[in-house]
């Protein structure tokens, strides 16, 4: 494989996981009209540099453990946890004053942006799984071309998500004008309750691999 198909590609199988609903989109979309178009690719960056550190475990043999049914129990518990503790805080925005925490927020909206990206990654069982898995394979394919090929699938994949994740937070806060009425609130509330969804499922998963 020539080193642009192998960017190409990463970049393709990236873009087909991101388009799939989950925690990072549901926070994209609830947090982008209060913050801005830059709430996405921070996201998107605090996602990178976990996968960066994942990926670094798996290329060095962590592969196994992370596939490790106790591993992903307590992965899918913690992270069920954490989002479903994520979505009470969303839910809770809605009956805010947008006003004044509008003002308050934004000012710490790239820090917030840059954790929200990796904790919905690292509370997502499902995620630690593909790269123990399908991202170990290609991983495997890519190293055959070196460091060099490596690099180009680490960064085609992580350019997929950043496309797409850029996309959705431009569109989103493009509906600035919508955060002092009900419709941002119905957004709110929609996207307070796929984290709830997700949480849910995510715990019942890891009690079903535990018990």
């Amino acid at each position: 494989m020539s080193y642009p198909l192998l960017f190409l590609t990463a970049f393709i199988i990236a873009l087909s996981g991101a388009l799939m609903p989950g925690p990072m989109l549901a926070v994209t979309l609830g947090y982008s009209p209060r913050y801005g178009w830059k709430f996405g690719p921070l996201a998107v960056a605090g996602h990178g540099f976990l996968e960066l550190a994942l990926v670094s475990m798996v290329f060095l043999g962590a592969g196994p453990l992370i596939q490790a049914r106790p591993v992903q129990g307590v992965i899918g518990l913690a992270g069920g946890s954490i989002l479903i503790w994520m979505a009470k805080g969303m839910f809770a925005m809605k009956a805010a004053d947008h006003a004044e925490t509008d003002r308050q927020d934004r000012a710490g909206g790239e820090g917030r942006a840059l954790v929200l990206g990796a904790v919905t990654s690292i509370s997502n069982p499902y995620w630690t799984l593909w790269w123990a898995t399908v991202g170990l394979a290609y991983l495997s394919m890519a190293a055959e071309k070196g460091g060099i090929g490596v690099a180009l699938f680490f960064a085609g994949h992580i350019c997929g998500d950043m496309a797409w994740y850029t996309l959705v937070s431009w569109a989103a806060s493009r509906g600035r004008d919508l955060t002092a009425n009900r419709y941002y609130r119905y957004l709110l509330v929609l996207c307070s309750a796929i984290l709830l969804v997700l949480g849910v499922w995510f715990v019942i998963y890891g009690f079903k691999i535990l018990l």
